[in-house]
């Protein structure tokens, strides 16, 4: 839990700690501040193990920012509670299959894709929305999408992406 280390972490608790003794002396309003930063601790905790990243800023993380990225012929990418655009209009296939990954939860994504590049790509959303290239939309389940240059038997990029409570857009211009 390098989270509960970070400036983020002390930042957020002095400027609650501030608060409650405003809205104490002003309004009179009393708020258990430790049992909301346990509370907190919790659900970062919960979230963690749920999704498997931490609110650190990797490589390969979004958390609570916006970032715009060109994305590699392989990869992975996880967005939560942020906003992340990650264009592979640009890459350059390897042989075979080339996989990328997006995990969004509570958050958004968007994937932009070269029509002309063979790809395929498989959506999953539970409590999200996806946007597919084709105008379709999954709410809750899976979809596939195939460009109009995919070969099985050629090199292709296969992007992989799951929402959970958030927004996935993938465009092939």
């Amino acid at each position: 839990m390098n989270f509960a280390f970070s400036g983020l972490f002390w930042g957020a608790i002095v400027v609650l700690i501030g608060l409650t003794i405003i809205l104490n002396g002003v309004l009179g309003i009393r708020i258990p501040i430790i049992r909301l930063v346990f509370g907190l601790l919790l659900i970062y905790w919960g979230i963690s193990l749920l999704v498997g990243v931490s609110f650190r800023r990797t490589s390969g993380a979004t958390a609570f920012n916006e970032t715009e990225l060109k994305g590699e012929a392989s990869g992975k990418q996880d967005v939560l509670f942020g906003k992340a655009t990650i264009d592979l209009t640009g890459i350059q296939l390897k042989p075979g299959v080339n996989r990328y990954e997006v995990n969004t939860v509570f958050g958004a994504s968007v994937i932009r894709l070269n029509p002309a590049t063979p790809a395929k790509v498989v959506v999953s959303s539970a409590f999200g929305g996806v946007r597919m290239p084709d105008g379709s939309n999954v709410a809750f389940g899976e979809n596939t999408w195939r460009s109009p240059t995919f070969k099985e038997d050629s090199a292709y990029l296969f992007v992989k992406a799951a929402v959970v409570f958030g927004g996935t857009e993938i465009e092939a211009k």
